[in-house]
């Protein structure tokens, strides 16, 4: 059976940077459209089955109650858990999403939210859609097509192999053991409490690792393109220590917040390489948001890793089934969507 999941965040894109930047809102209104196009673009495709997680909001709800006069051929479930409205409910729609032999997963979200999915989804592979605040992750892309891309994927009219990359992710390890990961940056802030959990203000910061560091990105990756752009497919990363002693540089460190960064000291970041943490009073900010409060007595380590979750290129997705004669009408496919695809 083909399968389909949809992890809509109704909190992505609604933090301090909001206040203190010039970002993009992507209200739950627009958020809802995009479920609801993602929804048409899978059915489109003859997927069997489409998974949405519940949120305090309603986003697969509303979706649905908008989409009643149209006749789908998928079966819609909405997963039932008790919501609780923080990280946990997009952890625990991944986790049994995954358990359901979800094909692939569609997210709305930022950074955050990705990372959080990526906790369970485990080789499940994922199509972002970007809904958030700063947004090196997901891509700014159309639901309709996410959602074809989607269940071309889940279908297996390509070969998945082919069309989808495994990305980079940062270990935080405690002891050895990891205790949590980050997709694009992983920031050590001297502060003792987590407070606003999104991080904009530099003054704090100390050290930033990064897996890519892309010239035209958003957020802490920016201060790495600046001094030496890593590609996501670079299998290394960057580490970077701010401070007096070396050169400035100026980044986007938020939507139309651009600022001058005193860089103390970088190099890459090999993967396998752990590097300690110096015992003391301190945050981990991962993706953005501030996670992981520190102590003098803690023995943590970050790493970098080749091994992260894997993502799906809507293009080539496309591109491929369109080789394959899949958008013909009255071809191998016909009205026939239910049946397995032969190539």
């Amino acid at each position: 059976m083909s399968r389909v999941g949809i992890i809509a965040n109704p909190a992505s894109g609604k933090d301090i940077r909001r206040l203190v930047s010039q970002a993009t809102v992507i209200s739950n209104y627009e958020k809802t459209g995009i479920v609801k196009r993602v929804i048409l673009g899978l059915d489109s495709t003859g997927v069997e089955e489409i998974l949405i997680m519940p949120d305090y909001y309603g986003l697969g709800i509303k979706a649905l109650e908008a989409l009643n006069h149209h006749i789908l051929s998928s079966k819609i479930t909405i997963l039932d858990f008790e919501v609780q409205g923080t990280q946990e409910d997009s952890i625990q729609a991944a986790q049994i999403m995954k358990e359901s032999k979800v094909d692939c997963i569609i997210t709305l979200g930022g950074d955050g939210t990705n990372r959080v999915v990526s906790k369970t989804c485990g080789e499940v592979p994922l199509i972002p859609i970007s809904t958030g605040t700063n947004n090196v992750f997901p891509a700014m892309t159309e639901g309709t097509t996410a959602g074809m891309a989607a269940g071309i994927l889940a279908r297996k009219v390509v070969d998945e192999k082919k069309v989808t990359a495994t990305m980079k992710k940062l270990m935080l390890l405690c002891e050895g053991k990891e205790i949590d990961l980050a997709l694009i940056d992983a920031v050590v802030v001297t502060e003792a409490f987590i407070g606003a959990r999104a991080l904009w203000d530099l003054s704090s910061v100390q050290e930033i690792f990064l897996t890519r560091a892309e010239l035209g990105s958003i957020g802490f990756s920016s201060i790495g393109a600046a001094l030496r752009p890593v590609k996501t497919q670079d299998r290394y990363g960057l580490l970077i220590q701010l401070g007096s002693g070396g050169e400035k540089v100026q980044a986007p460190i938020a939507p139309g917040l651009i600022v001058e960064v005193e860089v103390k000291s970088y190099r890459l970041l090999e993967p396998g390489e752990k590097i300690p943490l110096t015992p003391s009073t301190s945050i981990i900010a991962l993706d953005g948001e501030r996670e992981v409060e520190v102590n003098a007595t803690d023995q943590l380590e970050l790493s970098l890793n080749l091994d992260g979750p894997r993502v799906g290129d809507i293009p080539k997705i496309l591109q491929g089934a369109m080789r394959k004669g899949f958008f013909r009408v009255g071809g191998k496919w016909g009205k026939k969507r239910s049946q397995e695809f032969k190539s």
